[in-house]
């Protein structure tokens, strides 16, 4: 088989320079014409609106239902009485001391507790 002519595609149609696939350029928007890509603005998280001190209801709520948690560590506390983690890193060490949670294991990093059980 001989070799096929140089310029030729395989339907016999001659490569020009700016052709295309064979489709004319005009239909098509080209160069700074084109449209940019439109990015998206991402995710957005919701900013969380805890508090910063300690107010009657969230204490005595403290002090009522999270002794009664199987698990306690600060996040735990942080998100369910909606306050900032270091109102709940105090609550753990005041809970502690009173003998109402004791320590499953205590890192530097994370603290985990649990109830107390006493024995009657």
């Amino acid at each position: 088989m001989p070799p096929k002519a140089a310029g030729k595609k395989a339907g016999g149609k001659t490569a020009g320079k700016n052709d295309k696939g064979g489709k004319s350029g005009a239909g098509k928007k080209e160069g700074a014409k084109a449209k940019k890509k439109k990015w998206s603005k991402g995710k957005v998280r919701e900013k969380l609106n805890n508090m910063v001190m300690w107010d009657k209801a969230t204490k005595d709520k403290l002090y009522a239902d999270v002794p009664k948690y199987k698990v306690i560590t600060t996040s735990v506390i942080s998100d369910r009485l909606k306050v900032n983690g270091s109102m709940a890193r105090e609550a753990l060490r005041a809970l502690v001391e009173e003998g109402l949670i004791t320590a499953v294991n205590v890192t530097n990093t994370c603290k985990v507790y649990t109830r107390a059980i006493h024995a009657e």
